[in-house]
């Protein structure tokens, strides 16, 4: 017999997981398959995970409604109300703040595993949400009346609607024919958690010289010792040697690349290497089914959105098929998902480009380019107006749209 739900969501990351709770709380049936087990060890103090994002208050906003962000871990959750940009190969700098936009903070930094964890508890106490993990997909049929999904297991699970939630590497957008334009970035992210001899002031840091792009990212203290997530971009054969160094080694090549503002103490987790590669698809919608998070799109890391935009698009896809549910309207339908699509493509767009543009402007280290973007980055920073709204931009409060 097969088990009907208005929904199937296939990935249980941060986006898929929280797409699901929402929708849930909705009042819909959701099925939420992934190929891993979900089940989320999390370290201890000061072996902080290696990969963590950066939360908008329109992020925010969506945990605390899945009741997520109030249950987080205390100790795991850091505020920034700082951030700090400078050309490493000149004077210029950007200094944000969040009292040039009124605000409390610029956002929140946490470890993605502890978001997953707290995720996967309201999941597994939600009644409207039925869990099919370490599963995949044996086969599966998609039409604008419905979904029909045979798993692995052998269950059968029949739906309004198929959610690709699948990750960057998406089986099921390279399935269904989704083009997609990208291009590699000739980026390499190393990830990491590292002791430094000072406190981190609440800021985040982020130098482009050329040792490539390296943020520092805040971390809570432990014990008046002070720690930073780094995000360290850089050239695929740089980023081989940097992680064969030895720690001390590695160490020693940080403190050089943030310009010696801090002295590094030492290492407190793995290095983690990460390919990066831009990807955008055509189209996020088809018959049956649509594409959230990176599986719709992919960007550099450089400004901390990532996360974000994947929020962005649970937003915008709670809201559609939520009011498309108490019109009666069927929730696969083309009609139904291109609003979503609407909603949601244009920002996303907007800001890959910008990503690109950004990258591009700092990858670049012909002496005239960068004198004449320090010259920029000077008179930027005096542009109170403009530093405003991308701090708006960056907090979720406007969108390019």
């Amino acid at each position: 017999m097969a088990k009907s739900y208005d929904l199937i969501i296939v990935g249980a990351g941060m986006v898929g997981a929280l797409s699901a709770v929402l929708l849930a709380k909705s009042s819909l049936r959701v099925a939420l398959v992934d190929k891993h087990d979900g089940e989320h060890v999390l370290s201890v103090p000061p072996a902080y995970d290696a990969r963590v994002s950066a939360i908008s208050s329109q992020s925010k906003s969506l945990l605390e409604a899945a009741n997520v962000w109030q249950n987080l871990p205390s100790g795991r959750v850091t505020s920034y109300d700082n951030i700090v940009v400078w050309d490493g190969l000149g004077a210029g700098y950007i200094d944000f703040n969040a009292g040039f936009a009124a605000m409390p903070e610029l956002g929140d930094l946490v470890e993605n595993i502890v978001l997953s964890q707290q995720l996967m508890t309201q999941i597994k106490h939600n009644a409207n949400i039925d869990l099919y993990l370490g599963n995949g997909l044996e086969s599966y049929e998609l039409s604008e009346s419905g979904a029909t999904v045979d798993l692995l297991s052998g269950d059968r699970l029949v739906s309004q609607v198929l959610i690709a939630a699948d990750g960057g590497s998406s089986s099921l957008r390279s399935e269904n024919g989704f083009e997609t334009v990208e291009w590699d970035y000739g980026h390499t992210a190393i990830a990491a958690t590292i002791e430094i001899d000072q406190a981190h002031q609440n800021t985040a840091w982020q130098s482009f010289g050329e040792e490539g792009v390296l943020a520092f990212l805040p971390l809570p203290p432990v014990n008046d010792r002070h720690f930073v997530s780094i995000v360290w971009c850089v050239p695929p054969k740089d980023a081989q040697q940097l992680t064969e160094l030895s720690d001390d080694d590695f160490c020693r090549r940080v403190h050089y690349a943030i310009n010696k503002r801090f002295q590094v103490v030492g290492i407190t987790r793995p290095r983690q290497a990460i390919p990066l590669r831009q990807r955008h698809a055509k189209e996020y919608i088809k018959s049956g089914i649509a594409l959230i998070g990176d599986a719709a799109h992919t960007i550099h890391p450089l400004a901390g959105q990532g996360a974000n935009l994947g929020f962005a698009d649970v937003k915008a896809l709670v809201e559609v098929l939520s009011k498309a549910h108490k019109r009666g309207e069927p929730l696969g339908q083309s009609k139904v998902l291109r609003r979503y699509q609407r909603a949601r493509m244009l920002d996303n767009m907007a800001m890959t480009a910008g990503m690109e543009a950004f990258k591009r402007l700092f990858s670049t280290q012909q002496p005239l380019i960068v004198q004449l973007r320090n010259a920029g980055m000077k008179q930027f920073d005096r542009s109170l107006g403009i530093k405003k709204k991308i701090i708006a931009r960056a907090a979720g409060l406007s969108s390019f749209s």
